[in-house]
């Protein structure tokens, strides 16, 4: 090619290239302004496009003109404050979008999630509760229908806490009768119900945190238990849920609680609606936890009772291991499980032939404690909560349990028909009398009839005396003690490898006992359980109660513990400590001079009409907290903690294999098989 053809196409393609250059370039802005114009735009909001385009080209235009003349050139004159503000927020826009992705997944991060999602959940609620009021309980027990402050009365209680009572098919028969129109109306029901379960996995609950049930009195005692939680060193959010709106103190919600107790109150109108809380009709106390389940906003939570006073700081029991593999945590009562046979019958299950578990020792080969002569006669000879299909035992206390709502979100939907008519329909069944009949069990019963595994501790509570009821002339047990379930699930593990070892070592010359296996004697002598919640139960902590009915004292009026003297386990006297805080709640901050300053104390709602000058001006709760504080100092420091055999202790591998064996054995007992 020829030097004056070359300099021709040189000039042609240089002339071309400046203009080339500049429509890519303006391709490109267009594109990105499209582009962050689709990330701005919702479905809620539309941006105007060619409003949006000219505003981006004037502000690039005008950031452009800014910075050039500002950084191009030697000479550089004074900004002012526009041109100042311009360039900032050139500058500024470059990072946009960073700052909507962290304001998203802060949004993310804090938000409720039934708040967020109420309509659909709202909605969900609404239709099962349409099919929870379609499948009433067509013909309540007659032996329930009779009721006393609005609780059935129960006409024969049975205690049954011994491990070798024989609690056969035909012993349980013989409990109570249940008509043939009462079983049919339950089991055509019981199907629609589980027929209208959701399919799908829900997505309403978020986070981790406590959940109790206020409303009156109830409110006052959470607000005592709650403050024993955080004494703990507990941090973990809490959310008391309010049954009915005019229970809802305004000043311990709005301010109190949420500022100085990281809890909120819920009410249960805001959270299911009124439309369908009106449909319901009142909702009656053996109701209220199954409401107060779904209502709380967390997946997983640790339920208490209003009454149960944490001793040592739960919040790593959500976090930790065992519960991550259960989903579901529960904790046993002192009896033994009175369910009637009709029951399975009634959902459908298939109860076997034969014991695959004594008690709730799911480890030991059914050989080593089952005669031959038993299998013979099942229904006499065997007790039918140790055969496939049933509920093991021991009976579930229901004071406290840890939960994963995601996974047992229609455990907790079927405990809530269990409810509905619970105290003349399926309380009735699953206990017949049996002590604590109640909603106690329908939780449990619903994991266990969707086949979804918990675990239930296997150290019992204790039982702590210390009120003596004048007018009946007797004293009553005021407190249950419950464990840790940590500690409780290392001592089974140490408990199985000794029983193993022992089975092994001994052959044919092994002789069974679940007392030194399975029950009281290993998980109270051998193996390591620590205190970790008082349940007050009996009487509630009201403090006008305890001074109207002198319960500081025994029938010889000399002054006694109205829960027990075991408090040296738990290292402080819990006592004296609740008695502290109740004046201090009711009546402010006791000053030199002996006088309250009134500006702290707290007002309740359920005690309007008290007189205060019977908590705050007597000598009886001063001469009471002089007394603890003196009698509980001596208690803590006579202590003696147990020493524990630490010949037991596992390696880590052994701990591994216990792991695995004892899940296996737990969803085991859910290989059972429904009737059609």
């Amino acid at each position: 090619m020829s030097t004056v053809a070359s300099q021709s196409l040189s000039r042609g393609s240089s002339k071309y290239a400046k203009p080339f250059l500049l429509a890519l370039l303006a391709l490109v802005i267009l594109y990105t302004v499209v582009v962050v114009y689709e990330l701005r735009a919702t479905d809620d909001e539309e941006v105007d496009m060619k409003q949006y385009i000219a505003s981006s080209l004037t502000t690039y235009i005008d950031s452009k003109n800014v910075k050039e003349s500002y950084f191009t050139g030697d000479q550089k004159e004074p900004l002012d404050a526009e041109v100042i503000r311009k360039l900032i927020a050139s500058e500024s826009d470059k990072f946009e979008n960073d700052r909507e992705i962290a304001l998203q997944e802060e949004d993310e991060k804090n938000k409720d999630p039934v708040t967020e999602s109420v309509e659909e959940f709202q909605q969900l609620f609404a239709e099962f509760t349409d099919v929870l009021i379609k499948n009433r309980l067509l013909f309540p027990h007659p032996e329930r229908i009779t009721t006393n402050n609005g609780k059935p009365v129960i006409w024969e209680t049975k205690f049954v806490e011994l491990p070798y009572d024989m609690l056969s098919e035909n012993d349980l028969l013989n409990y109570m009768d249940f008509d043939k129109q009462f079983i049919e109306d339950l089991t055509k029901k019981h199907k629609k119900i589980v027929q209208s379960l959701p399919k799908s996995e829900i997505n309403f609950y978020k986070g981790d945190g406590y959940v109790m049930v206020g409303g009156g009195l109830y409110t006052w005692v959470a607000f005592l238990s709650i403050q024993a939680l955080r004494k703990t060193g507990s941090t973990l959010p809490l959310e008391l849920i309010i049954p009915n709106d005019d229970d809802y103190e305004t000043n311990l919600c709005d301010d109190i609680l949420p500022n100085q107790y990281n809890t909120k109150c819920v009410k249960l109108s805001t959270v299911f609606g009124a439309e369908t809380l009106n449909k319901v009709g009142e909702l009656k106390g053996y109701q209220f936890k199954s409401f107060a389940l779904l209502a709380s906003s967390f997946e997983n939570i640790m339920y208490l009772d209003s009454d149960n006073f944490a001793v040592e700081n739960p919040d790593h029991l959500l976090t930790s291991s065992l519960y991550k593999r259960y989903g579901m945590i529960t904790w046993p009562d002192f009896w033994r499980r009175t369910s009637s046979p009709y029951l399975y019958q009634i959902l459908g299950i298939k109860v076997g032939a034969k014991p695959i578990r004594q008690i709730n020792d799911f480890y030991t080969p059914s050989e080593k404690y089952t005669k031959k002569s038993a299998l013979i006669d099942v229904e006499d000879s065997l007790n039918l909560h140790d055969r496939k299909g049933t509920l093991a035992d021991w009976t579930t206390e229901s004071g406290q349990f840890l939960l994963n709502k995601r996974k047992h979100f229609n455990s907790l939907l079927l405990a809530l028909y269990y409810n509905f008519d619970g105290p003349a329909g399926y309380h009735p069944l699953l206990s017949q009398g049996g002590a604590g009949e109640g909603d106690k069990e329908t939780l449990v019963l619903a994991a266990h009839y969707l086949k979804l595994p918990y675990y239930q501790l296997y150290k019992k509570p204790d039982k702590l005396y210390g009120t003596f009821i004048k007018e009946a002339n007797y004293f009553i047990d005021s407190t249950m003690v419950q464990y840790d379930p940590i500690t409780d699930y290392e001592s089974l593990k140490m408990a199985i490898s000794k029983n193993q070892k022992s089975l092994d070592a001994l052959g044919n010359d092994y002789v069974y006992s679940y007392m030194y296996t399975y029950g009281s004697i290993p998980f109270e002598n051998d193996f390591l359980s620590r205190p970790m919640f008082y349940h007050i139960h009996n009487p509630k902590m009201n403090p006008w109660t305890y001074l109207e009915k002198e319960l500081f004292f025994d029938p010889k009026f000399k002054q006694l513990r109205n829960f027990g003297n075991d408090f040296g386990k738990i290292g402080w006297d819990i006592e004296l400590w609740i008695w502290e805080t109740v004046v201090k709640n009711l009546c402010g901050t006791k000053l030199e001079d002996g006088k309250f300053d009134n500006s702290t104390k707290i007002e309740f709602k359920y005690f309007d009409n008290m007189g205060f000058n019977t908590i705050c001006n007597n000598t009886a709760v001063d001469d009471r907290i002089k007394w603890l504080t003196e009698t509980g100092k001596i208690e803590i420091e006579k202590y003696t903690p147990k020493k524990y055999n630490e010949k037991y202790k596992l390696t880590d591998e052994e701990s591994n294999m216990m792991d695995d064996l004892i899940y296996t054995s737990i969803t085991k007992m859910l290989e059972f098989d429904y009737i059609n």
